[in-house]
């Protein structure tokens, strides 16, 4: 079933997506270890070469995938902007959703799957990060900075050590088992930290 593109012709979204969608549906099946490029393409309907023309390696499939996921499971990807509201209620209505999507075990299989491609490929960790947390981490570094430049936090606060902390709390939820209380246990950190940022 798979067709050579000539060059210059656009990709066929609809393809697109059903890679993807097939993926997640391995991953979450089988797990990272258990995904293949021929696994996905015979679950699509695809050729092989038409899944590596679009993703040249098992890891950046799974970032994709991942990516997707999360957009699904998180809705804004990141705070919104800074004129939308207070900066404590929108880093407050994130980090609550973020941490409660870890609970849904189709997202929860997604992450970790981000994680095991990181682990098994140190050069596809880097471009992992970059194209699919790097947004993640920026955007709550932007919502921080715009609370410093509104008054609401203090300008000397360790900004980067405060992204650190909220995404790799959920992280370490995660891959310890315990996500089901990552939505409580999240609730209690932001208090935590916030309290420690706002100006006195």
């Amino acid at each position: 079933m798979d067709d050579a593109r000539r060059p210059g012709r656009p990709r066929d979204a609809a393809r697109d997506e059903a890679i993807l969608k097939a993926a997640r549906a391995v991953l979450v099946d089988e797990g990272y270890a258990g995904l293949s490029m021929e696994k996905v393409a015979a679950a699509a309907g695809v050729g092989k070469p038409t899944v590596y023309r679009r993703w040249s390696s098992k890891a950046s499939l799974v970032g994709d995938a991942v990516l997707h996921s999360f957009l699904a499971a998180v809705p804004g990807f990141g705070p919104p902007g800074p004129h939308d509201a207070g900066t404590t209620q929108q880093l407050t209505a994130w980090f609550r959703a973020y941490a409660a999507s870890v609970r849904d075990p189709h997202h929860a299989a997604m992450i970790r799957a981000l994680v095991a491609a990181a682990a098994e490929s140190p050069h596809d960790a880097e471009a992992l990060y970059k194209q699919r947390t790097h947004a993640q981490y920026t955007a709550i570094l932007s919502c921080l900075r715009a609370g410093v430049a509104d008054g609401e936090f203090r300008a000397d606060a360790d900004l980067e050590a405060v992204a650190d902390a909220l995404i790799g709390s959920v992280l370490y939820q995660l891959l310890t088992g315990t996500e089901h209380e990552a939505p409580r246990r999240a609730g209690h950190l932001l208090d935590i930290l916030l309290a420690g940022l706002r100006r006195t």
